[in-house]
């Protein structure tokens, strides 16, 4: 019997010594990837500076939810702290602390349409490859309002990933690529207007990361349910849509669930680009 257990003892030995091994390895592996630098080449280098443009890209803002990250001022703050990493989004104002005292226009592209920090390194959860969609007009108008925020000092804790992340990130299931975007971002978008044009290019930058690219279905932050197939909401009535968006009440009087529906800052989109949107959803029977 002695035997037996000192075999066993042997075994489980082995096991662990194994299992650290692995941990090391894998731990290894992702601080190598956390580290990957990236180049790209952003499009913008100048941005217009005038009210409207700065206006208009409040409007991004709002409608992109930007304030739910880096604060009701955009001033940056810790926004997940568990145990695979800590989550930082930058102040993004010129105050203490604020990217925004050193980031050039081509700066503010590679971070927001390719999730690239300016040496290289990747932006940890940033919706870069949502936002490589932005078209050159509306990714420069979104930068114009950005260098126009007031400053505000907020000095914060770099982003982190602990232990436990590197070795996620060493085993793949937290891979920067997921989050970068290295080709050329979009140019041009259609002209703005109630069209399903228009509302397409609207669902490429706001709806598709969670509703799939093609919109009937795609993966969720939220890890219990996907992203449902909208072609269930193409088939309501404006009126319907639009009262949705604005309420978070379905036409059947089911309410969103607005932890994982932003409708919070969709109901800020005007009627023109809900209608756009709901012209483009319409098609999906189709």
């Amino acid at each position: 019997m002695k035997k037996v257990f000192k075999g066993i003892g042997l075994v489980l030995g082995g096991l662990i010594i194994l299992l650290l091994i692995a941990g090391v390895v894998l731990y290894g592996r992702g601080g190598s990837a956390s580290e990957k630098t990236y180049a790209v080449t952003p499009a913008l280098s100048t941005v217009p500076m005038d009210s409207a443009s700065a206006a208009h890209g409040e409007h991004l803002a709002t409608i992109h939810a930007c304030r739910s990250c880096h604060g009701d001022h955009l001033e940056g703050r810790v926004f997940l702290d568990i145990p695979p990493f800590r989550a930082v989004a930058s102040n993004l104002t010129p105050g203490g602390g604020g990217v925004g005292r050193t980031y050039t226009d081509a700066d503010w592209d590679r971070a927001i349409r390719h999730g690239v920090k300016p040496d290289g390194r990747w932006v940890l959860v940033m919706p870069s490859t949502l936002f490589h969609n932005l078209s050159d007009d509306d990714a420069a108008d979104l930068i114009a309002y950005l260098k126009s925020l007031p400053p505000v000092d907020n000095e914060l804790p770099a982003t982190e990933l602990y232990a436990l992340g590197r070795i996620v990130a060493g085993t793949g299931g937290l891979d920067p690529d997921e989050f970068v975007a290295t080709g050329p971002a979009r140019t041009t978008a259609p002209p703005p207007g109630p069209t399903a044009a228009y509302g397409a290019y609207l669902t490429s930058i706001t709806c598709i990361g969670c509703h799939g690219d093609d919109l009937r279905g795609g993966e969720s932050p939220n890890p219990e349910l996907p992203g449902p197939d909208l072609l269930a909401a193409g088939a309501w009535p404006l009126d319907g849509f639009m009262e949705a968006m604005r309420t978070g009440i379905r036409p059947s009087g089911a309410a969103m669930d607005d932890e994982w529906m932003p409708w919070t800052s969709f109901q800020h989109m005007t009627d023109e680009e809900l209608q756009a949107i709901h012209e483009h959803l319409k098609t999906l029977a189709h």
